[in-house]
């Protein structure tokens, strides 16, 4: 399936949301204990480009796609606790 970048999709326990940029690239925020977390995957091994498959596809229903506005509104919400590795 083809796809126009960036896509954005959160788990369905609204614990992960993913700002996937390419099919090699993709942001991820994520709950841990109190703090949210910022990643940035640059997918260079092949379990990198499956877990950015996966989500987009919504492999085993685990993801919601969202648009551009849920996601900046929820950066909005956490980013005084975001950190970023």
């Amino acid at each position: 399936m083809k796809y126009s970048f960036p896509q954005y999709r959160k788990l369905t326990n609204n614990l992960s949301y993913y700002e996937i940029i390419s099919p090699n690239a993709l942001r991820e925020i994520q709950r841990i204990g109190n703090r949210w977390t910022e990643y940035e995957i640059k997918a260079k091994i092949l379990p990198e480009r499956l877990l950015i498959q996966d989500i987009l596809e919504n492999e085993g229903g685990r993801y919601v796609t969202i648009d551009e506005n849920e996601f900046q509104a929820f950066l909005q919400l956490c980013s005084n606790e975001l950190i970023r590795f």
